[in-house]
């Protein structure tokens, strides 16, 4: 008898293809005009931007990991080359046709969408493949278990990813921040030199892409990672509504080039919901493989 061919996936490559080009821009513009509505004190904008761009940026990273991670990397691709143009461009950041983006690209957020989008579609991949084989491991563990005389073994567990996730990914993810702080923005202003001022930049984007692909071994982190990122945000994101929360002036020093804290929020909302989509992926993948190991177990043989 002969077995159905398995269904094709070129409709969810070409869909997240689509969606990830398109992730990017829309994130960016969602943080431009947040940083836009802080620096205003405009509470009730602040709210519903920042909230519109963590649906979008969750929707995404739902969809990828239903359907494939490819999202993520064209996504990741599409910030980098972009990030590319803003340097190779004369005028740098000023040359950015909206206000909010002119603003926003010294605060080193393209950079950062690039290395949390490619690290997350890395993450992802090898959560669906962990997940995957926790399935066959299950299975095999199962079949172990049904027969006379063995030891039931125990499933491995997954207690030390989980406990060195998030140091891994907040020591990752906060020095990333911190070369950005320390020599992003004169990188992208008007007649800068390049040369050896693109390591610090280089080193941070490699640091997120790291810590947002650890997402792979454990989610924890990163989820853990990026709320901790929107807490830290919300002094200077709140500044011009209220003017003495704890934590104004310290960011203050810390972001001389981010008045609003918007990297931190973008930061923190990226990849909160890149650990999100990691740890869906996982569970897909496990019940995919799954659903494939007890069709073949019950479909009739020729």
């Amino acid at each position: 008898m002969e077995t159905a061919a398995p269904r094709s996936r070129r409709g969810d490559y070409l869909l997240t293809a689509v969606v990830g080009l398109l992730v990017p821009p829309l994130t960016l513009a969602l943080a431009g005009v947040t940083a836009q509505a802080s620096a205003a004190g405009q509470l009730g904008r602040i709210i519903v931007f920042g909230l519109l761009m963590l649906m979008l940026s969750a929707l995404a990273q739902w969809l990828f990991a239903v359907r494939s991670s490819l999202g993520g990397l064209v996504g990741g691709i599409v910030a980098l080359v972009a990030q590319a143009v803003i340097l190779l461009s004369p005028e740098r950041a000023t040359a950015a046709p909206f206000a909010w983006a002119r603003s926003l690209i010294p605060t080193g957020a393209v950079l950062i969408v690039a290395g949390l989008l490619l690290g997350g579609s890395w993450g992802m991949r090898l959560a669906r493949r962990a997940g995957r084989a926790e399935a066959r491991l299950s299975v095999r563990l199962g079949a172990n278990d049904r027969r006379p005389g063995v030891t039931p073994a125990a499933p491995p567990s997954r207690r030390r990813d989980h406990v060195a996730s998030f140091p891994f990914t907040a020591v990752a993810v906060g020095a990333g921040l911190a070369l950005i702080a320390a020599g992003y923005a004169p990188l992208v202003s008007p007649g800068a030199a390049l040369g050896g001022a693109l390591l610090g930049p280089a080193l941070a984007l490699v640091l997120l892409v790291l810590g947002a692909a650890l997402t792979g071994r454990s989610t924890l982190g990163a989820r853990v990672t990026g709320a901790l990122l929107v807490l830290l945000s919300l002094p200077a994101m709140l500044a011009q509504v209220w003017p003495h929360l704890p934590g104004t002036v310290l960011l203050a020093r810390l972001l001389p080039h981010d008045p609003t804290g918007i990297s931190l929020l973008l930061t923190g909302t990226v990849l909160l919901t890149v650990g999100w989509g990691a740890h869906l992926a996982r569970h897909r993948g496990r019940a995919g493989e799954l659903a494939e190991l007890h069709s073949r177990e019950t479909s009739p043989r020729a």
